[in-house]
């Protein structure tokens, strides 16, 4: 049974300290049994950064129902649904790619996201999060599921992040449809970045219980990648052949038309497929 106190010492022995911000993903499971659940998890994070700090996490939710801030559940992670929906935690406004916060960033962090041009770029709290020194911690996930990558894809505004109009969330009464900007679907290969994350001392890495643990600096992954990418756009997408998503992302760099039969052998009937997302902006359906 893995306790509080456990989960502070594996803090304290990976440099989390006062005053720290931290934008959490994680899986709950992969800790193991914890004595008092995610409750217990989210404690342990609040009082290892203290008043002077914050906690971050991602609410990411689908598109296909209007976002609601109150009542639209995380999709990410049990801890992050149950961070969420505490007393005095703030939610900032994006139908897609919404953060909860607490702490004393936390008004700052999700101010304003309603009026940005898209979800993880300029001015949301993914960027602010970089600005202000913050932390990504990636406990019992992996590099795939920092949304801090997706960023990244938008500073260097890469070919392949789409255009796409969904339900209207709630806090735009007036309006039947919201159109996504800059959105991010399908499969990349961030977890290609890790050993150079490693090997430039941007990340240190531990345990909490049975879970792994990666917490990255968020301005050196800046630092480092965004002119990587700018090099190599098509780092994160990977050589599969057999990736639809991929592979389409690659005719993006290319002069080649799309062969849209490619995306629907599948037979595809999900109307939130992140890979059967790009025959929308084509108006032809899967």
């Amino acid at each position: 049974m893995i306790t509080y106190s456990d989960i502070r010492l594996s803090l304290e022995m990976m440099d989390v300290m006062p005053g720290d911000t931290l934008l959490m993903h994680s899986a709950l499971t992969s800790i193991g049994p914890v004595e008092g659940g995610a409750d217990t998890v989210i404690d342990a994070f609040l009082d290892a950064v203290g008043p002077e700090g914050t906690i971050v996490m991602s609410t990411l939710t689908g598109w296909g129902e209007p976002f609601d801030a109150a009542t639209s559940p995380s999709a990410v992670g049990y801890i992050s649904e149950v961070f969420r929906r505490r007393k005095g935690v703030l939610r900032s406004l994006h139908p897609v790619h919404s953060v909860a916060a607490y702490g004393k960033m936390a008004q700052y962090i999700v101010s304003g996201h309603e009026d940005c041009e898209s979800g993880c770029g300029e001015g949301t709290p993914y960027f602010k999060l970089k600005e202000i020194g913050a932390k990504a911690v990636l406990l019992g996930v992996d590099m795939d599921r920092n949304t801090i990558m997706h960023s990244l894809e938008e500073a260097i505004d890469a070919l392949y992040l789409h255009t796409l109009d969904i339900p209207a969330p709630t806090y735009r009464p007036d309006d039947s449809v919201f159109t996504l900007k800059k959105f991010p679907p399908g499969h990349r290969d961030f977890l290609c970045i890790t050993p150079e994350l490693r090997s430039r001392g941007l990340m240190k890495e531990g345990k909490i219980g049975s879970a792994f643990v990666k917490i990255v600096d968020i301005k050196g992954l800046f630092d480092y990648a965004v002119p990587m990418l700018k090099e190599d756009p098509l780092f994160f997408i990977c050589k599969n052949e057999h990736c639809n998503s991929c592979c389409w992302s690659r005719l993006m760099y290319t002069d080649d038309e799309i062969d849209y039969s490619l995306y629907t052998i599948s037979h595809c009937s999900d109307p939130t497929c992140e890979v059967c997302v790009v025959l929308k902006e084509d108006n032809r359906n899967v």
